[in-house]
């Protein structure tokens, strides 16, 4: 009897020590099925962010910027047709910085800039929230719709040390 009874011990000892490493597999699996998934929704979601903000072969890579912050402009697929100027318009709605295109010379290209205070050509951001507001970007030469980004106040970090006020004697008109 005493050996029936160690028998059914060992198996049930061996069942459990079965059951508890297929069990230990599935968690793992699953832990790491939840972490690749995880990781590719925040890829997925990052890359749906960004290049939403275009208007024909014209991209600018996000709808809100801080200040000091890069705007990224990517310019794709343009047709041979297709000349003309990128305007930046400043929340005052003076021409801030402007980009030529011509498809018959370059079809796609990739440019980028910081706005910055400046007081040249009739642009006169003088302080730093002068940059703080809704921009517009227009496409001189071509039938494409305005695309619109904000600059909100609030810096990158550093940046402080870039973008001054420029003192008020050389920001008069």
């Amino acid at each position: 009897m005493q050996l029936a009874n160690k028998l059914k011990k060992k198996k049930t000892d061996q069942k459990n020590k079965k059951t508890g490493s297929i069990i230990a597999v599935i968690i793992i699996t699953a832990a790491i099925s939840g972490g690749v998934y995880y990781y590719n929704q925040q890829k997925i979601s990052e890359a749906d962010l960004q290049w939403k903000n275009t208007s024909g072969p014209f991209a600018i890579n996000k709808f809100q910027y801080k200040i000091g912050e890069y705007i990224f402009v990517i310019v794709s697929d343009l047709k041979p047709n297709e000349a003309g100027k990128i305007v930046f318009v400043d929340p005052k709605g003076d021409n801030y910085y402007t980009i030529p295109f011509n498809g018959t010379l370059k079809t796609s290209f990739k440019q980028l800039f910081k706005p910055n205070t400046e007081n040249i050509g009739g642009v006169k951001l003088c302080n730093p929230t002068d940059l703080v507001g809704k921009w517009n970007v227009f496409f001189n030469g071509v039938p494409y719709k305005t695309l619109k980004f904000e600059i909100v106040n609030d810096w990158i970090p550093g940046a402080e040390a870039e973008i001054k006020p420029i003192p008020a004697d050389l920001c008069k008109e």
